[in-house]
């Protein structure tokens, strides 16, 4: 059976509760998913299921000594590769220490500065209009693609 990296899907896209915006290509997935996997203590996989073209996980873990539970969704295109993920975490201070965590790593250094929360230097009017400006982007390229 193939791992879940060598099952992505070059144009693999990354969604979730803790980053603004969507995060593609499946190099830049497996580079955050390789930070993020660190963060993680006492993980403990609680159910995932098949349903069609869907995948569906959900744990619980230790993050930054928070309980924190995830349900990642994955969606697999005609030839059964991951072609979109997408992960919540709950509750929100557990999610929001997820974030800053990624923020802080050298993932978080790389990329947009509003993709994850710093909250020592950005206000809640730069994450909506982060997300705004991601939403707007996404709208464009869907439109070329008609």
């Amino acid at each position: 059976m193939a791992s879940f990296k060598d099952n992505l899907a070059e144009d693999v896209t990354l969604e979730g509760a803790a980053m603004n915006g969507v995060l593609r290509g499946r190099e830049a997935v497996l580079a955050q998913l390789g930070v993020v996997i660190g963060f993680y203590h006492d993980r403990v996989d609680e159910f995932s299921f098949d349903h069609g073209d869907y995948h569906v996980e959900e744990y619980a873990a230790v993050v930054a000594g928070r309980p924190i539970k995830a349900t990642a969704t994955m969606h697999r295109n005609a030839e059964g590769k991951i072609d979109a993920v997408v992960v919540n975490h709950r509750p929100l201070s557990a999610a929001l220490t997820f974030s800053r965590l990624i923020a802080e790593s050298p993932i978080g250094a790389e990329g947009d500065v509003n993709r994850f929360y710093r909250p020592e230097r950005q206000t809640y009017q730069d994450l909506l209009d982060y997300t705004d400006a991601q939403n707007t982007d996404a709208r464009n390229v869907r439109s070329t693609d008609a």
